[in-house]
């Protein structure tokens, strides 16, 4: 088991598991018991029960079997109960339970992390429009690790959307169809796109819109879903350079002087974002700003409201007939 201090996948809950969790919380059970009230089989041969619940919590950590032989939930479920026989992490089979490969850092640990010797994963997509679940799928997706204050890898690729692309959307992005449709699609790309997502902080420029199209696309695939700690540098920039009209990229690499090669393009964007993190890490550093916790509660803090300017009392020439 892996402590990770950014992001991994967990298989999605499912209505069994769901029910599996409720019938739980009262406390650990026998197979026989737990399989004939989730899957509505009572009385089911105890091997079948057996097999089955191996195939239904198979790498979910909050399910763990007991030395008694009882199912009970572990792991991430267990915060708030007991430690005893009928807690979770005490007496339990380490054969029989399935914790994930990647495991989140403890909030106090999290707290504590220090921003420069974090890892960080910059993320751009280019998509056919703007719902993620709606039947919208991206085009091209590019990830940017950072460092101990270095770009250390790009990974882009386009995507094969499985659907048309809209003409505004070409005209944006200048992504055609013929440019994609001998691409791979995105259950193609998935492993190289999670070997670079693990592990590390989920970064991006409107950070919500990418992170619901890679959860989209990854829950599409494979059923499974992106946890962990997710930064947005529109964010960040409202707090490091209030004296910016607006925070989109072009005014955010442009104050800090990173040109953009490739505008509206998922490697171009990813890059020039990538260095702006890297120039707004240090002036939070410089600001004091120094662990994950740090961050937090500057990003939390509300915003200072610039004042209105006051209109002025003087007269003020008429450019325009105002009797009509």
């Amino acid at each position: 088991m892996e402590l990770t201090r950014g992001i991994y996948s967990e298989p999605e809950d499912t209505l069994l598991t769901s029910r599996a969790l409720d019938y739980l919380a009262a406390g650990p059970a026998d197979v026989v018991d737990l399989i004939g009230h989730i899957c509505s089989l009572p009385g089911a041969p105890r091997i079948v029960a057996e097999h089955m619940a191996h195939a239904l919590f198979a790498g979910r950590r909050e399910f763990v079997r007991g030395l008694d032989g009882r199912w009970m939930l572990g792991g991430k479920r267990e915060a708030g109960r007991g430690k005893g026989e009928e807690g979770g992490s005490a007496g339990v089979d380490a054969r029989f339970s399935h914790p994930s490969s990647r495991v989140p850092l403890p909030p106090s640990r999290l707290s504590n992390e220090p921003l420069n010797k974090l890892s960080y994963v910059v993320v751009d997509t280019e998509t056919t429009g703007g719902r993620a679940w709606s039947g919208d799928r991206i085009t091209e997706i590019a990830a940017v690790v950072v460092r101990d204050g270095e770009i250390v890898e790009l990974f882009e690729t386009l995507v094969n959307p499985q659907r048309s692309i809209p003409y505004f959307v070409t005209q944006l992005t200048n992504i055609t169809w013929d440019m994609v449709r001998d691409k791979p699609t995105f259950d193609r790309v998935v492993p190289d796109v999670m070997r670079v997502l693990e592990g590390n902080v989920f970064v991006a420029h409107n950070m919500m819109f990418d992170w619901r199209f890679v959860t989209s696309e990854l829950s599409r695939s494979t059923g499974r879903k992106l946890q962990g700690r997710r930064l947005c540098t529109v964010k960040i920039a409202r707090k490091v350079l209030p004296q910016l009209s607006r925070r989109s990229l072009d005014h955010v690499a442009r104050y800090y002087g990173v040109e953009i090669h490739g505008r509206h393009r998922a490697g171009g964007d990813a890059l020039a974002t990538a260095k702006c993190l890297l120039r707004m890490l240090s002036d939070l550093g410089d600001r004091g700003c120094a662990t994950w916790g740090d961050l937090e509660t500057l990003l939390r803090a509300p915003a200072v409201r610039r004042k209105k300017r006051r209109a002025s009392g003087l007269p003020t020439p008429v450019l325009r007939d105002t009797t009509a």
